[in-house]
């Protein structure tokens, strides 16, 4: 039997940064993966996602490129080529694995390729033998729940990482789910001329989200030609797709149904669940102390979540104890505009009775935005009314998942809106809006 100081089961962006990070503190360290190096993010989910996501807004931009003086595209003259747009992808995927190989091997983890089973509180069984450790860290992700597409024929579903890795597309598409994946596809599907309908089991899309950017989001897709039906399940129908009470034609649906947790198998190791989900103290320790959780597993179904996890979860193990800070995590959406968002909703707030001051700058405003042809969306600032500390930050512009970042920086050093805007952006960006939008929570806007 092979003695390890951490076994790290999964290797997407939790598992792999975990055993990167457990091997430089000097652990002895072990990665059981069984399918590929970076999981379902880097292979089948984020990075294809984002690569088809910028293939179509390449597409998009062609198409009003008269809008820069630039002539002689239509959409007569420009086709999408989706086969060579997967290819590409594949391409990136493939030098962004080879990165990851390159970096367990420099930081000497030993990489087992096999599916484990948890065999107690320190044993795992790999490839036809027993591995044991101190330390246990569960890092298998997650995937879309097929269940609420159960009573369709099984040729009419199409899984989201399949689709990214289709040679065609179809045309008439039905997108089951109102979450960050659904709206993603959608937005990037409606970019390439694809007729899409997304059915959201919730009254509105993206719930958790504040309620602005899911309205947004909402009369984007109308204007944009993306049929969305909400609180509705999908039944099958010989007309069509059944989408609540009303008959959709498509050619597939594609699953982004809320994700379920992928568990391995497991002999005398009896985690508590909730909800299908791992449950897990602060610091991701789970109802077996020696075995920790991260990343989808949690319910927390973000890449970077995932990778700040699996760097707590082995601080732990070392003996520091610093929690994840999920307040001042960033969410993002890739669409078409980007998405971004940290800290309290303007709903959250209100329930737990925190006064607060708002301030909004329109993209319309922002003389970049307007550069670019980019001038959907706004910047929103909610700050404690009191003494100013940012406690929310929502972003709907071009490249906002990267905008946000600032955003999170801020809110983690506890800054507040005399702190934003004393913060000097170079001119003409879109960033200057954060300085305008703490203008305006201040009470004392300078361009509006």
């Amino acid at each position: 039997m092979k003695t390890y100081d951490v076994i790290v089961v999964g290797a997407g962006p939790g598992g792999y940064v975990a055993a990167i990070r457990a091997a430089q503190l000097g652990m002895n360290t072990v990665l059981i993966e069984k399918a590929k190096l970076g999981g379902m993010c880097l292979n089948w989910g984020c990075v294809p996602a984002r690569r088809l996501m910028e293939s179509a807004r390449a597409y998009s931009q062609v198409l009003g490129a008269s809008a820069f003086g630039v002539e002689g595209f239509s959409s007569d003259s420009v086709r999408f080529n989706w086969k060579k747009a997967v290819g590409e992808k594949e391409r990136i995927v493939g030098k962004l694995v080879k990165g990851i190989e390159f970096l367990l091997k420099k930081n000497k983890v030993q990489v087992i390729s096999g599916e484990a089973r948890l065999l107690r509180g320190h044993d795992v069984q790999v490839a036809g033998e027993v591995l044991t450790a101190g330390h246990i860290i569960i890092a298998t992700g997650s995937r879309p729940d097929r269940a609420p597409l159960a009573t369709l024929p099984a040729n009419l579903v199409v899984e989201v990482d399949e689709l990214f890795s289709r040679t065609d597309v179809p045309e008439k598409l039905v997108i089951a789910g109102g979450d960050t994946v659904a709206c993603e596809t959608a937005s990037m599907l409606s970019l390439i001329r694809r007729r899409v309908t997304v059915a959201a089991p919730e009254e509105r899309l993206m719930p958790w989200m504040d309620e602005s950017l899911s309205r947004f989001v909402a009369d984007k897709f109308k204007k944009s030609g993306i049929r969305v039906i909400t609180g509705v399940r999908i039944t099958s129908s010989q007309g069509g797709i059944s989408v609540g009470d009303e008959i959709v034609e498509a050619d597939a649906v594609v699953n982004c149904s809320r994700r379920t947790a992928i568990l391995p198998p497991m002999e005398d190791t009896p985690l508590d669940l909730r909800d299908g989900f791992v449950e897990i103290n602060e610091f991701m320790q789970t109802s077996v102390p020696s075995v920790y959780a991260i990343g989808d597993v949690t319910g927390r179904i973000f890449a970077h979540v995932a990778s700040a996890q699996g760097v707590c979860a082995v601080h732990h193990i070392a003996g520091l104890r610093e929690p994840v800070d999920y307040l001042r995590m960033p969410v993002t959406l890739y669409m078409e505009p980007e998405i971004g968002a940290v800290g309290f909703t303007e709903e959250e707030l209100k329930q737990r009775g925190i006064e607060y001051v708002k301030g909004e700058f329109p993209m319309t405003a922002s003389s970049k935005a307007l550069i670019e042809g980019n001038t959907e969306g706004f910047v929103k600032i909610l700050a404690d009314q009191k003494y100013g500390e940012v406690l929310g930050v929502h972003v709907v512009a071009s490249h906002a998942a990267d905008l946000i970042g600032e955003a999170a920086m801020c809110m983690r050093t506890e800054g507040t809106l005399d702190d934003l805007i004393r913060v000097v952006h170079a001119h003409p960006t879109v960033s200057e809006t954060f300085r305008e939008a703490g203008f305006k929570a201040s009470g004392k806007p300078l361009h509006m």
